[in-house]
């Protein structure tokens, strides 16, 4: 039982983070805060989506190792393959996908800065992470054993609502604000934001990336 109760807190862990993630990216493409301010909720953002792929994998190991899952290694890697409600723990396969690409696009998100259209390529694969969250919630619904109690379903709409907000916070931009910042992608110091040494002209040393509806991460840029 205590692998049960493992598996199921791992599952139910693993969403909280997801959303709290999938919130956190989302209001980090706005430009209505300071630096500062987006710089934590990067890193919010970004420990978040970490600690909920560790949940994940947890939750994985967990069910495979309790023999009255009903699961199976094959139903835990591939859609329709699970002897327990198969389609709805494919959704949760599903998220798994979905949630590994869009990790290790936002680990190698420097890689893909290089270039506006690279950016733009990893803009797309970072999508994914809304999709897994949805995935994921579907699965917790439809898969999990606690899905009907109370406190799993607060569990539930509060990732549901955390989710909302963040797209509203994001969407709620002035749309010439929000289509300047899809075009370009990024945002850096302006000239006249640092603060100036007579005699000596101001350099530009990093950037910020903001673009992108999953959050991003503080990037070199350097340029003289």
């Amino acid at each position: 039982m205590l692998i049960w109760y493992l598996a199921r807190g791992a599952g139910i862990s693993s969403f909280a983070m997801l959303s709290l993630a999938t919130a956190a990216g989302a209001l980090t493409s706005g430009r209505g805060c300071s630096i500062e301010r987006r710089l934590v909720v990067q890193y919010v953002h970004r420990s978040a989506a970490l600690t909920g792929l560790a949940l994940l994998v947890l939750h994985i190991v967990t069910i495979l190792a309790d023999r009255f899952a009903g699961v199976g290694a094959a139903g835990a890697l591939l859609p329709l393959a699970s002897g327990y409600r198969p389609m709805a723990v494919s959704f949760g396969v599903l998220s798994m996908y979905l949630l590994v690409a869009a990790t290790v696009t936002g680990l190698l998100r420097s890689r893909f800065a290089r270039s506006a259209a690279a950016s733009r390529r990893w803009r797309g694969i970072h999508l994914a992470g809304y999709a897994a969250w949805a995935a994921a919630a579907w699965h917790f619904y439809t898969a999990g054993t606690d899905a009907s109690q109370w406190w799993a379903r607060l569990v539930l709409l509060a990732g549901i609502w955390a989710v909302a907000g963040g797209l509203i916070g994001r969407l709620a931009r002035p749309a010439a604000v929000r289509s300047a910042g899809d075009a370009m992608g990024a945002s850096s110091p302006t000239v006249d934001a640092i603060p100036r040494v007579p005699g000596r002209q101001p350099a530009v040393t990093g950037a910020i990336r903001i673009g992108n509806p999953l959050g991003s991460e503080a990037r070199d840029d350097r340029a003289a």
